[in-house]
């Protein structure tokens, strides 16, 4: 049975094995501090400052510059200070001017680390950089009052170490007096976006007659749900609950009527929507009623979520190569009608009584050894036939390129008879001389078409 078991075992550990492909996952790189290049604290009015009261508010700057090619899911993560502690957990964006996300941030409020992750963004831009802030309150247990704090931060792969003077608060107490009205909000706890505004009425227990409450919102925000009442009694039991369905009036306040208000206090509810891209959100509780002048208490909530911004720069698109358009047809040429056999070149023959002498006229690109070849001859004849003193041509010039006796003409034509006295030299266009010569030098020179014999 044991066995059984153990192959079992076996088995399931080798299909997990063969599911996962016997590859290993391999993990984002995550850069640490690399690309932090500064870090800074801040008071609540964003001037830079290094010497705070123990109760206050520190707003922590970083900025970052990444220095080589990153890819999307690829992370930054600084851990924080010991002498520090998160005002919020809230998530947040940088974004570029544009409004594209570059990277994400994420608060691990166990380990005290804040992430960046990397978008898409970084994929297909280049000089990737940013900065980043959040807040953060003394952590009591690891400070001493009165005295400047070496706080170390994570930049740059390495430790920055800021001495930061931290004072002592003396606490002066209060007195603790019931009020007729007060108002207070707090960021929610879920969602950073909202805030849970709680408005107290008549805890001093005052006889208020024809009670009213009038509620005017700050900008920024907007009404989420219904407003909840709850009236309690002298000692601050509920006594009954009523939701209202309240709608802004042109001022951004809305008014409730509460009726008679003897030995009773109401605890008033509701929820905000931040619109973001404001630090401050204020809201004013009023109370009056027949019996009573109004009474106002005004509250604000400032936003402690983190932020910042990022960008990079668009590669400039590459340009596909050009392809060289195909070159136009080049129009041929207007030629007399002649004589074209496929293959050979075109040619003008000339007879006389024993005699068939082929005129070529030059083209663009021959050469006289090119000729030569064409007509089976070689380029000392046709010099000779020619009277060429060098092998140059030019386009256009007509060239005696065949001497061919006519059939019974029992003259053999070779190169000793074309320089014999009978027939003594051929001509070039315009030479003149006896017999075959003065026929040929004719012809070329007038170009009568007596004598000329296309041969068809």
């Amino acid at each position: 049975m044991k066995k059984i078991l153990f192959l079992i075992g076996l088995g399931l550990i080798s299909i997990v094995v063969l599911g996962l492909g016997g590859q290993s996952v391999k993990a984002a790189t995550d850069y640490g501090s690399q690309f932090f290049t500064h870090v800074e604290l801040q008071d609540k009015n964003g001037v830079p400052d290094t010497d705070f009261k123990e109760n206050e508010r520190v707003k922590v700057v970083y900025n970052w510059n990444v220095t080589q090619v990153v890819h999307s899911g690829e992370t930054m993560t600084l851990p924080l200070p010991v002498q520090l502690k998160y005002v919020s957990f809230a998530p947040f964006l940088l974004k570029d001017s544009g409004g594209n996300t570059v990277a994400t941030a994420l608060v691990d409020p166990v380990s005290g680390k804040i992430t960046l992750t990397f978008t898409t963004f970084v994929d297909t831009h280049t000089d990737i950089h940013g900065s980043m802030f959040f807040y953060a309150d003394f952590n009591k247990a690891n400070i001493v009052v009165d005295q400047i704090n070496p706080i170390a931060f994570p930049v740059a792969g390495d430790l920055t170490t800021l001495g930061v003077m931290i004072r002592k608060v003396d606490s002066g107490g209060g007195t603790g007096t019931p009020t007729v009205v007060f108002k207070q909000g707090r960021i929610d706890a879920n969602d950073s976006s909202l805030i849970n505004w709680t408005v107290t009425l008549n805890n001093a227990l005052v006889d208020i007659n024809s009670a009213y409450y009038t509620d005017v919102m700050g900008p920024g925000q907007t009404l989420v749900g219904n407003v909840k009442l709850k009236y309690r009694d002298a000692d601050k039991k509920e006594l009954y609950t009523q939701n209202e369905n309240i709608t802004l009036d042109a001022n951004r306040s809305f008014r409730l009527d509460l009726g008679d208000l003897i030995d009773t206090s109401v605890v008033i509810t509701y929820q905000t929507k931040m619109a973001g891209g404001q630090f401050s959100y204020k809201n004013t509780a009023k109370i009056g009623g027949s019996n009573i002048e109004e009474q106002t208490r005004n509250a604000t909530v400032n936003d402690y979520s983190g932020g910042g911004e990022g960008g990079g720069t668009t590669p400039p698109p590459v340009t596909p190569p050009t392809t060289n358009p195909e070159p136009p047809t080049p129009e041929k040429p207007n030629v007399d009608s002649i004589t074209v056999t496929p293959n050979e070149p075109e040619v003008t023959t000339i007879t006389d009584e024993n005699n068939e002498i082929q005129i070529y006229i030059v083209k663009k690109g021959d050469t006289l050894s090119s000729v030569a070849t064409k007509f089976e001859t070689t380029p000392h004849q046709l010099r000779v036939w020619n009277k060429l003193k060098t092998d140059a041509l030019k386009i256009g010039q007509k060239l005696i390129v065949k001497v061919t006796p006519k059939k019974g003409t029992t003259r053999v034509m070779n190169m000793s008879s074309l320089t014999s006295p009978t027939m003594e030299t051929l001509p070039q266009t315009g030479d003149v001389s006896h017999g075959i010569a003065e026929l040929i030098g004719t012809l070329l020179a007038v170009s009568s078409a007596t004598f000329l014999i296309r041969k068809k």
